[in-house]
């Protein structure tokens, strides 16, 4: 599309100057152009500073468990509820702290048999019903895992919280969470 002509500047790392005049053509002669270093108009050496020392940043780690700890011990509502063969995968709290989001969950074991936890993996689910469009799950990296468990026996209940990546659900999003037992075939998919 024809439009009006610009110039281009670009500077390389190691400090070469190159300038060009850009303009519209109906066909060109050429698709591709390789650029060689005797076509640099010349040289922008980088300012070198020095460098002062690094201090490493302090450990989020203290500061996940804290919070984590503060939100199993404050009061919750059920966000989402999922039963299947005597599992309840429930989320009870969905919060945004700093650049996180922090998620308390809770497995309660009904049924007969102890559960061991092979994994549970928190999806955001893009698509939409209504176009007929095809299903993506994307997985979200898990931070940090506060009294995360691996077994829950018959009858018992277990909290525990995960803290993830900021994220916000786009308008075809939704939220899943997949739970899956270790040497077994129970599996529990929670959609929000």
């Amino acid at each position: 599309m024809p439009g009006t002509e610009s110039n281009l500047l670009t500077v390389t790392k190691s400090g070469q100057v190159y300038s060009y005049f850009l303009k519209y053509k109906e066909k060109l002669s050429k698709l591709n152009y390789f650029i060689s270093s005797k076509e640099s108009i010349g040289n922008e050496q980088p300012i070198i500073l020095k460098q002062k020392s690094f201090v490493k940043p302090i450990s989020r780690t203290s500061h996940f468990k804290k919070f984590s700890k503060y939100l199993l011990k404050s009061k919750y509502e059920s966000i989402a509820t999922k039963r299947k063969r005597g599992i309840k995968l429930q989320l009870q709290k969905m919060v945004y702290n700093a650049s996180e989001v922090y998620m308390a969950l809770e497995i309660k074991n009904n049924s007969e048999i102890d559960f061991e936890v092979d994994y549970l993996n928190v999806y955001r689910v893009n698509g939409n019903k209504k176009r007929k469009a095809s299903f993506q799950r994307l997985v979200q990296k898990v931070v940090y895992q506060y009294q995360f468990p691996t077994e829950i026996k018959t009858e018992e209940r277990k909290r525990f919280v995960y803290v993830l990546p900021k994220f916000v659900l786009g308008d075809n999003e939704k939220l899943m969470i997949e739970l899956k037992e270790l040497n077994g075939s129970r599996k529990v998919i929670l959609k929000n």
